[in-house]
């Protein structure tokens, strides 16, 4: 299970820019849904879509201390919808993304 994971994981580290399904997930790592949910949740403590999330705003919080626009970040880290980006991004970190910037700029 461990070298399956190791694959899924590496997929979507590789491919967090472009849409990503659990039927994706599951055929890479010949697993059901069910069975690839309670293996990256043993073993990751997260979902495969927090997996997801996870590796998305992560590449954003590196992004921003750039000088792109938001706006760019959210399309380049595989978000079609800004306020979903920024609504995520705030759950995780506590602060929007521009607030986050400014965080950056202060420290």
């Amino acid at each position: 299970a461990y070298q399956k994971l190791a694959a899924v994981d590496a997929h979507i580290r590789q491919h967090y820019a472009q849409p990503i399904s659990l039927r994706d997930l599951t055929q890479l790592a010949g697993l059901s849904v069910a069975q690839l949910e309670r293996h990256c949740k043993r073993i990751f403590q997260l979902t495969p879509r927090q997996m997801i999330h996870k590796a998305r705003l992560g590449a954003a919080s590196q992004l921003l201390a750039s000088e792109l626009p938001i706006t760019e970040i959210a399309l380049h880290c595989g978000y079609t919808d800004h306020s979903a980006f920024s609504r995520q991004f705030k759950a995780l970190t506590g602060l929007s993304p521009s607030q986050y910037r400014e965080s950056l700029a202060t420290a």
